[in-house]
């Protein structure tokens, strides 16, 4: 698990290795990568074009990639409205609580240009019993990027969450959902500020 103290493995609930797809990720402009610290996927992927906030110093120091990062609360960012014509959430959705998803999707819609995007992947995290629910859900990913191949993953003790919880965030938050895909137990969300 990215850059956090391993949990036993009796603690853990390891499922089989995903694949996320990063091949289309096509985009125009900066982009304000959520949770960027750690591996820091999306800032090896676009590089200079990425602005990546979390909340730790310590993930963003580890980060690999040579992008501006910033130490910031994705429920009170720091920036004008409309200052980006995307953002990105690369498995740090399923980190944060209910309350603070919500905080996070409305200054994600402050923060996006008109018709600007917000992009999501992330994993299904099924209803478990009390006993599975004490364990780290943990999934690892294979991500390849160019010539690259990155080997990581990410747990968390968190309740179930898919893809439908989000869609109706993002409908609450008055972001139209324009792609949605899954494969495995990996989805990925397009939405666009309306």
């Amino acid at each position: 698990m990215s850059g956090h103290k391993q949990p036993k493995e009796d603690e853990m609930n390891i499922i089989e290795k995903q694949y996320p797809n990063l091949d289309d990720f096509e985009v125009e402009g900066l982009i304000l990568d959520i949770g960027g610290g750690g591996e820091g996927i999306i800032g090896q992927v676009k590089g200079k074009q990425v602005i990546a906030i979390d909340t730790s110093k310590r993930e963003l120091e580890e980060a690999p990639s040579d992008n501006l990062k910033i130490v910031m609360d994705a429920t009170d960012l720091q920036f004008l409205d409309n200052s980006f014509e995307t953002v990105t959430s690369f498995f740090t959705l399923m980190y944060l609580d209910e309350e603070t998803r919500e905080k996070t999707f409305k200054e994600v819609f402050r923060v996006l240009k008109p018709d600007g995007k917000f992009l999501i992947w992330d994993v299904i995290i099924p209803e478990m019993d009390e006993e599975e629910k004490k364990k780290f859900y943990v999934v690892p990913i294979e991500v390849k990027i160019q010539n690259k191949i990155i080997e990581t993953g990410y747990g968390v003790r968190r309740p179930a969450q898919d893809k439908e919880y989000y869609k109706k965030l993002g409908k609450k938050t008055d972001l139209n959902l324009l792609v949605e895909s899954e494969k495995d137990l990996i989805y990925y969300l397009e939405f666009q500020k309306k």
